[in-house]
């Protein structure tokens, strides 16, 4: 039996044509790349987010999910919008760790946009 090798979410980026986006595998992130993501607290998702989006372009739905611990950033960022931080919503393709292609959110913190 022949083994069908799975691709990349770079690879289906690549075929798709769509590797135009800064943020999109560029640099893969190592999960849990904050050492306390165990806080489920608000508190502390919104301060996750934040220090992500202070230190990156931007960060994506599945980003979040995976890599902070947050399993709803949308409600997180529209609190960061009401604390008078100015981040926006981008729609686009992104792929999860099996390389299933989902549409997401990207949220972008603009330059100035600290409260």
């Amino acid at each position: 039996m022949t083994s069908i090798k799975q691709k990349t979410p770079a690879e289906i980026v690549q075929i798709k044509g769509e590797g135009t986006t800064q943020s999109k595998f560029q640099k893969p992130l190592q999960y849990n790349i904050f050492s306390d993501v165990g806080d489920l607290t608000t508190e502390a998702q919104r301060a996750r987010i934040l220090d992500y989006l202070l230190n990156h372009r931007a960060l994506t739905t599945l980003e979040a999910r995976h890599h902070l611990n947050v399993m709803h950033p949308a409600a997180r960022v529209m609190e960061l919008r009401k604390r008078g931080y100015n981040i926006i919503t981008n729609r686009r393709e992104d792929a999860d760790s099996q390389g299933r292609l989902h549409r997401v959110g990207e949220y972008v913190l603009l330059p100035g946009g600290e409260a």
